[in-house]
């Protein structure tokens, strides 16, 4: 029993193109993990299948090299990096433990040391660990190998370490359940089966579970532990869906993105190199990007550490500069081995204000992949209408209507009823109205548009998601697109799009 063909595990599809995952004849069908809301999220950082709480006990044990392994679901690349952290850690018999990466076999036996390091115990044990240029990709897997102790002299001796995580990267991350720990316990599952008699194969798509994994309502997620790094995991743009062989051990857990791509294209966006901003804006010749921004709106940069054109093992690493209003330039490096997008929110009367946002590939040979994203100050218009949407990359784009915008109403009435008391003669009122329904509309557009600003704003209408930041409530609430009027003419610059959105239902309290 076998799956024979699925998405890679650093693929991102979308989940509105097919999915495929294919097994062979002699696996019944799939089990299907899907997630309550109050479950843990497969979306994780955390790359080591490991328990909130992990107690390496050889207190009556002689070993002198007592160990407990986590083997890495992917291969180390040489030049990269990785971040080990423990929130906590007590030991009996000990002050300090060895922490090492391993190249093993597929069994699990302990072939080279990649590195090693020895950390006292206690609160906040960290280590960040390049792998070596000299180790090579010949072992069938690769380990991390915690010691009860120095290693040597673990006899009679018990640890205790409370919310251990290893990431990717030179970031440490809190700890969460790594996503196959976070599938293989989740409460709800459902089988699909295949008759056979098709060929060899089964195959499946398995978009549906996509799509119904995202999870909207939840706030976003801050990974990284250093406050400086404003990048978070926004359910909005990304789910998980889990699935495996019908008597298979382990869940795979793979990730969907919101985006929609052309038709004739890669609908795996890791390989579809879409750049490391997920934007529908198109850069300058110098690679300068100018995103207007309002007081008291928020705006975004949604980052794509894997869309860049080129070998993770060339560069393992995108060094980001962001500079807020009044503050330092912060630096810091996010890995490449994330297919994820990361979205980081500014908002300018949070104290939030960026300048600018630099992203730079450390590799000379991808500098023509730079951004430089510049926000610039932009007066309010009247009766403003400013938006955000899940653009055909899958991150967020927003706009603000400067133009023509109108505003109305269509109400249908409730249904009328004769209430009971009518005919009596003190009666104070004698019929009753069911519920109105109200549908406020508005219609905004913009003109005189170049090509990239009328490519960007007819891709509201391929949105799945489009949203209006109501400031009074300081809060985006979602809105349909009713109607939708683009006109692109090559021998005038009369460019223009004409919208129809239909805002959130009034409250109506009868």
């Amino acid at each position: 029993m076998a799956i024979t063909n699925q998405p890679a595990e650093d693929s991102l599809y979308s989940a509105y193109s097919q999915i495929p995952v294919e097994t062979d004849n002699s696996t019944s069908g799939l089990e299907i993990k899907t997630q309550n809301f109050d479950e843990d999220n497969m979306v994780s950082l955390n790359i080591i299948d490991n328990k909130a709480v992990e107690v390496l006990d050889n207190s009556g044990g002689s070993s002198n090299d007592y160990s407990v392994k986590f083997p890495l679901r992917r291969k180390v690349m040489p030049g990269e990096w990785y971040a080990f952290k423990v929130y906590r850690g007590a030991g009996v018999g000990a002050t300090s433990l060895t922490v090492a990466l391993f190249q093993g076999t597929s069994s699990g036996n302990l072939t080279t040391v990649i590195a090693k390091t020895n950390i006292p115990i206690g609160d906040n044990m960290t280590w960040r660990v390049q792998i070596p240029k000299i180790v090579t990709a010949g072992s069938p897997r690769d380990f991390l190998v915690i010691f009860a102790g120095i290693e040597g002299a673990t006899a009679g001796v018990k640890v205790t370490l409370s919310d251990m995580s290893l990431a990717y990267g030179k970031n440490f991350v809190g700890y969460s359940p790594s996503p196959v720990k976070a599938a293989n316990s989740l409460t709800e599952s459902i089988d699909i089966y295949r008759d056979s008699g098709f060929g060899t194969t089964k195959k499946y798509d398995l978009r549906f579970l996509a799509k119904a994994g995202f999870r909207d309502d939840r706030l976003r997620t801050f990974p990284y532990t250093n406050q400086l790094i404003g990048f978070a995991i926004d359910y909005s743009l990304i789910s998980a869906y889990a699935y495996r062989g019908i008597g298979d051990q382990n869940f795979n857990v793979r990730y969907a993105s919101r985006g929609v791509r052309a038709r004739g294209y890669n609908a795996n966006f890791t390989e579809s190199y879409l750049g490391l901003v997920l934007t529908d804006r198109v850069p300058d010749n110098d690679r300068n990007l100018y995103v207007k921004k309002y007081y008291g709106y928020p705006y975004y940069v949604t980052l794509f550490p894997r869309g860049f054109l080129g070998s993770p093992n060339i560069a393992t690493s995108v060094d980001v500069w962001v500079k807020l209003h009044d503050g330092a330039e912060n630096q810091f490096e996010i890995s490449t081995r994330l297919s994820i997008p990361l979205v980081y929110e500014f908002e300018d009367e949070a104290s939030d204000e960026a300048d600018y946002v630099k992203l730079r590939l450390p590799v000379s040979a991808y500098s023509s992949q730079a951004w430089n994203i510049i926000f610039v100050d932009t007066e309010i218009p009247c009766n403003p209408f400013y938006i955000r949407w899940i653009n055909q990359k899958g991150g967020w784009d927003t706009y603000m209507f400067e133009q023509h915008k109108k505003y109305t109403q269509e109400v249908g009435r409730g249904d009328q009823y004769v209430l009971a008391n009518s005919r009596g003669p003190y009666a104070s009122q004698t019929r009753g109205e069911l519920a109105p329904e109200f549908k406020n509309i508005v219609q905004a557009g913009a003109e005189q548009l170049d090509e990239n600003d009328f490519n960007l704003l007819k891709g509201i209408a391929l949105s799945p998601l489009v949203q209006r930041y109501n400031y009074s409530v300081k809060a985006w609430q979602r809105v349909l697109v009713n109607d939708t009027d683009l006109t692109w003419d090559t021998k005038t610059p009369r460019n223009t799009v004409s919208y129809e959105f239909q805002l959130i239902d009034e409250q109506t309290q009868w």
